[in-house]
């Protein structure tokens, strides 16, 4: 039933896509014929001539699911029943066609019915013509078989509804249910008992469809193939045309052929033959029906020879667990993400198009002065000039002696810098109007300054905002790239990994390799059963440490149902893990410190570990520490560049205030596949480095960020080791001895004494070292974080197969070529 309310959502899609006129290629004809065909045998299909629901149910779904207007093939269904019952039955057929969509037209005519409605309204409809046609008088026989047609047209539509959707094109999934799976062998099933009454030189051709039915449903595996062939002859029963034994009989074959479907036609023929016939022959009790059973299934498997293979192919590919589908699934997903792929790198060019047009102003700083120049003379020359009597000979005879004049005054009045500048000598022998003149240039130029820094202002802020653009495009335009790359899986690689869990005895559904680059390894693994993340654990990670040569572990496994199938992640291990631990005070004990911490796993195989210092003390200069470090920390998780991070948090500061505002930076970033740290280090004190007893100091030259407008981010890097101790402080600490020390020594010596490698400790005895120092004062903020690099646990041993070969040669070819 779940079915019914996916299918209803793309209804009214459907029916305006009905009413555009379709392209009659080979396919649409093609799947008209086979509507046509349907509607044909379901109208011939019923029940001891009394009943003959199929028809009705097959034109009420095709109408909802296609449309009116294309459910036209459904009308040949009088047609059917006109050459199974005779006159009768065929107006009875085309009264209850005509009758439904009177009633669907115009019960339902202002809104979109309920799916759910549509099977009841048949059947009601089914009941009403049943009832009509038998008269004014009914017997209770009359009205039981009226019911029972009503009944079996509502049941037939709610089952219709589940599978239409595959003969109409409309098919939104390839994985079908399994519940699917039997709508579609009951529709079949349904249009076979069309056959009946139908035979060539005494050869049922009933019983020739339901054979080859069941053949062609071998290809679906053991479950398709027995419950297939059990339902279709449960239908066929309803009509005396086979028995409870002859059900059992094609059960079985169902099973024996679908035991087979990896073999080839031929013996897949040949099981079913033999077992028909010899089952059948235990029970017979004459020699006609053994061979008339024998006829049909060797009619049947030779129709099945000439059936073409790209119907079994797709088939199979709708049948979850065969590798036609798992193949149709990969198609279908890569052609999504080459999509997706295609609509990031559009985004990321829309990116790129407004940073290029923020950045390109068009002008520079001399056409920008002379425009302003020409402003300031526009405007005085309209205050002053317009009035005076000397206008015409100024401006019309000399406009441009008078322009230079002017410009020269204006010089003057910038050089003074007051109101005490003189005009130019030019100026003083043509205008007679001087004072008023050099009042209006005053007032003039002081507007248009005041202009030309909001100007400039706005121009810092374009070309801010065109550089966050620019970031914001490359990191969506490696996001596009990172799919790109992980579409291009080898499927033979793939392979080998299923095959070699085959060996352990793992059976799985679907192996999805993302990256096989060392040290970012990443491969998808979908299992069937409910101990997944056992198995994930215990065979699976072991087996590709093994084929991969470095360690592998399990970074998620999530099941959508939680007792179905499970998807596992599977991933590079990392080699190192950090352990971090943080002290702070606040100057003078106070609750609230400026400094800002973080210890952060950016998901990529590396590890963050910042401070950040504001400007000040208190809660002002720890909220803008504070939105240092989240929007950085943000912006690094979704990908950014550290450098181009750091520039975006600086344009951040500098927008979000007029006033004076800045912070300082300190941050670590560790590789935690190679122990290889990065440090940028903004306006920060220095850090340190103790490596057994060498104490090592890490220092920058960068100012803080929120200072100036362009900031040249400068990285020092840093091999580490398993057992160094990494120490980021704020200035508070590294200033905190009185003058009577040096500071470049004092924590040198204090840190190399250190007898301890708990981080939290070696943090608490630096801040009480520098309290200790100034006799209990505290006369900044303090922030230490120690970071303790170490060696992280291998989980399990990895598992050699001498027949699974490495899957890194592949890999190194492909980077060669690349």
């Amino acid at each position: 039933m779940a079915q019914i309310s996916l299918s209803h959502k793309g209804l009214k899609d459907n029916r305006t896509s009905s009413s555009v006129a379709p392209r009659w290629t080979w396919h649409a004809w093609r799947r008209v014929a086979v509507l046509l065909a349907i509607g044909f045998l379901l109208g011939r299909a019923n029940i001891e001539h009394v009943v003959s629901p199929f028809g009705l149910a097959y034109f009420a779904v095709l109408s909802e699911v296609a449309g009116r207007k294309r459910a036209w093939p459904a009308y040949l269904a009088v047609v059917g029943a006109f050459t199974a019952g005779g006159v009768l039955a065929g107006f009875m057929m085309l009264v209850e066609l005509l009758l439904y969509r009177t009633v669907r037209r115009y019960v339902f005519r202002r809104k979109s019915p309920d799916l759910h409605f549509i099977p009841i309204t048949a059947g009601i409809v089914a009941l009403v013509v049943k009832l009509a046609m038998v008269g004014t008088v009914w017997t209770k026989y009359d009205a039981l078989t009226a019911l029972a047609q009503g009944a079996l047209v509502t049941i037939l539509a709610l089952i219709f509804i589940q599978c239409m959707n595959l003969f109409v094109g409309q098919e939104q999934t390839r994985t079908l249910k399994y519940e699917q799976i039997v709508s579609v062998v009951i529709l079949v099933a349904s249009v076979v008992m069309g056959f009946v009454g139908l035979d060539i030189k005494g050869i049922s051709l009933s019983d020739v469809a339901v054979d080859w039915l069941i053949l062609v449903m071998t290809c679906g595996g053991i479950g398709v193939s027995a419950a297939g062939a059990i339902v279709v002859s449960m239908l066929t029963l309803l009509n005396h045309q086979s028995s409870l034994t002859q059900v059992a009989i094609l059960g079985f074959a169902g099973l024996l052929g679908g035991l087979l479907r990896d073999t080839n036609r031929f013996l897949v023929s040949i099981s079913f033959i033999a077992s028909t016939t010899v089952l059948t022959a235990t029970y017979v009790n004459s020699f006609h029906p053994l061979v008339m059973n024998i006829f049909a299934a060797v009619v049947a498997s030779i129709l099945y020879f000439l059936t073409p293979r790209r119907l079994e192919n797709e088939l199979r590919s709708y049948v979850p667990g065969t590798r036609e589908h798992t193949q149709s699934e990969r198609e279908r997903v890569q052609r999504v993400n080459a999509l997706l792929t295609e609509k990031i790198h559009e985004v990321s060019n829309v990116f790129d198009e407004l940073s290029k047009s923020f950045a390109d102003v068009g002008e520079n700083d001399y056409t920008e002065a002379q425009k302003l120049v020409t402003q300031i003379v526009s405007a005085t020359s309209q205050h002053v000039c317009a009035l005076c009597p000397r206008r015409a000979k100024c401006w019309d005879k000399e406009s441009m002696q008078t322009y230079h004049a002017m410009a020269n005054t204006l010089r003057n009045i910038e050089t003074a810098n007051g109101r005490g500048a003189a005009p130019s000598a030019e100026m003083r022998d043509r205008c007679i109007r001087l004072d008023p003149l050099m009042t209006s240039l005053r007032y003039n130029l002081d507007v248009t300054n005041r202009d030309a820094k909001w100007m400039k202002k706005l121009r810092e802020h374009r070309t801010l905002l065109s550089a966050q653009l620019t970031g914001v495009a490359s990191v969506v335009r490696g996001m596009a790239m990172q799919m790109d790359a992980e579409h291009q899986s080898s499927l033979s690689e793939e392979e080998q990994i299923i095959a070699a869990l085959e060996q352990l005895g793992l059976y799985v559904d679907d192996v999805h390799i993302v990256s096989l680059e060392p040290g970012k390894v990443e491969i998808e693994i979908t299992q069937p059963t409910e101990g997944a993340y056992e198995n994930s654990a215990k065979m699976i990670a072991p087996l590709l440490s093994g084929i991969l040569g470095e360690h592998i572990s399990v970074s998620q496994a999530q099941s959508e149902t939680g007792t179905g199938p499970c998807t596992s992640v599977f991933a590079s291990a990392r080699l190192f893990q950090i352990n971090t631990a943080v002290a702070t005070v606040a100057r003078d004990g106070r609750i609230v410190s400026g400094d800002t911490h973080t210890s952060v796993d950016l998901g990529n195989g590396r590890h963050a570990v910042a401070v950040s210092d504001g400007m000040g003390n208190g809660e002002r200069a720890r909220r803008e520490s504070k939105a240092a470090i989240d929007l950085l920390k943000r912006l690094m998780k979704a990908g950014f560049d550290e450098k181009l991070a750091v520039r975006t948090v600086n344009s951040t500061l500098l927008l979000r205030s007029r006033d004076e505002m800045f912070t300082t930076l300190d941050m670590a970033l560790i590789d935690l596949f190679n122990a290889k740290a990065e440090f940028l280090k903004i306006g920060s004190a220095p850090s340190y480095l103790r490596r057994g007893d060498e104490v090592i100091e890490i220092t920058g030259n960068n100012v803080p960020i929120g200072i100036l407008q362009d900031i040249e981010v400068q990285t020092v890097e840093q091999q580490l080791v398993a057992g160094d101790i990494l120490i980021l402080m704020s200035d508070g600490l590294y200033d905190a001895p009185p003058h009577s020390y040096d500071r470049e020594t004092w924590l040198k010596s204090v840190i190399g004494k250190l007898e301890t490698q708990n981080p939290q400790e070696i943090a608490d005895t630096l801040i009480e070292t520098a309290v200790r120092m100034n006799h209990g004062s505290i006369r900044d903020d303090m922030t230490v974080m120690v970071a303790f690099v170490e060696h992280a646990e291998r989980e399990w041993a990895a598992i050699q197969l001498p027949s699974v070969p490495s899957l890194r040669k592949p890999f190194k070819r492909q980077r060669r070529g690349a």
